[in-house]
C-alpha cells in the first residue's frame, strides 16, 4: 500500500510540474485602483499566474492616499516585492533608513522585511507593485549577501545617451527569489527599433512609462502607451518600437 502511495505521489508530483505557465504572453494596461488593502492604500490586480520560475506572480496598481500617518507592512517571508513609482511622492522606511523618492523610483524588498510607506503630500502617490513566490527553493542567504532589500531613487539615476536614445541601468543581481534580476530604463528616439526579434531564457516585463510604443510578441503586434505593460514569457520573440512623435520611455526587468 506505501509503495503505491509513493508512486501516485510521485506522478501527482510529476504531472504538476509539467503544467502550462497560466500568465499569457500580452500586452497589459493600468487600472485606477478602488479595493482598499489598507486604510489609505487602494489596490487593483492588472494580472497574475504562474510562469516558468515563479509559482506565483502578481502586478497590481495602487494608490497611497495623503496621510500623516505610516502605513506598517511586512512583505510574507514566502515573497519577494518590488515596488515602481508611477506618480506622486512615496517615503519608504525599513530598517534604519527611510527615502522620499518620486516617480521611477525603485524599492525591491526582500521576502520577511518590515517596512512602512507614508504619502505626506496633497497628492495621491500611485505605483506599481510586483509580488511572486519562485518555484525553486528561496535563498535567504544569496539574497542577503548580494545587498538585501534596496531603494533606488530615479533622480540618482544616470542617464547615458548612445545612438538609438539612452539607458538607465538600476541594478542587476541575485535576490533570495532570482539568481537574476535585471532592471533598467531605455528612452527611445522617433521611429527607432530598440532590436530585432530576438529570444531569452528570461521572463521580462516591459512598462511603457511615457508616450506610446508599439511591441511584436511572436507574430502579433500591440499598441501600448503610458502605463502600458508588455509581459514576455521565456523564449518568446519580442521586439519594441517608439510609435510616437518624440522619444518614448520604459522600464525592462528580466528575471529567472
Amino acid at each position: 500500500m506505501k509503495k503505491i502511495i509513493s508512486i501516485l505521489c510521485l506522478f501527482i508530483s510529476v504531472i504538476s510540474s509539467a503544467q502550462p505557465d497560466s500568465l499569457l504572453s500580452g500586452i497589459y494596461s493600468w487600472k485606477e485602483p478602488t479595493k482598499h488593502i489598507h486604510k489609505n492604500i487602494l489596490a487593483e490586480t492588472l494580472f497574475e499566474g504562474k510562469v516558468i520560475d515563479m509559482e506565483w506572480l502578481q502586478m497590481s496598481a495602487n494608490s497611497l492616499l495623503s496621510s500623516k500617518k505610516k502605513n506598517k507592512q511586512q512583505v510574507p517571508g514566502t515573497e519577494e516585492h518590488l515596488l515602481i513609482i508611477k506618480s506622486g511622492m512615496l517615503t519608504i522606511h525599513f530598517k534604519d533608513s527611510s527615502w522620499s523618492i518620486g516617480a521611477g523610483s525603485v524599492a525591491l524588498l526582500m521576502p520577511g522585511e518590515k517596512y512602512s510607506l507614508q504619502n505626506m503630500s496633497d497628492e495621491v502617490c500611485n505605483f506599481y507593485e510586483m509580488k511572486y513566490r519562485s518555484k525553486l527553493p528561496m535563498d535567504i542567504a544569496r539574497g542577503r549577501a548580494s545587498g538585501g532589500s534596496l531603494v533606488k531613487d530615479w533622480s540618482k539615476i544616470e542617464f547615458k545617451p548612445h545612438d538609438k536614445g539612452g539607458i538607465r541601468n538600476f541594478f542587476e543581481r541575485p535576490t533570495a527569489m532570482c539568481k537574476r534580476l535585471e532592471m533598467h530604463v531605455t528612452t527611445l528616439k522617433q521611429d527607432i527599433k530598440s532590436h530585432d526579434p530576438h529570444t531569452h531564457r528570461a521572463e521580462e516585463i516591459v512598462l511603457v512609462t511615457d508616450n506610446k510604443t508599439e511591441m511584436q510578441i511572436a507574430d502579433k503586434f500591440y499598441k501600448g502607451n503610458t502605463g502600458s505593460i508588455y509581459y514576455l514569457g521565456s523564449n518568446v520573440p519580442h521586439a519594441i518600437q517608439n510609435d510616437a512623435i518624440g522619444t518614448c520611455t520604459y522600464f525592462a526587468f528580466q528575471f529567472e
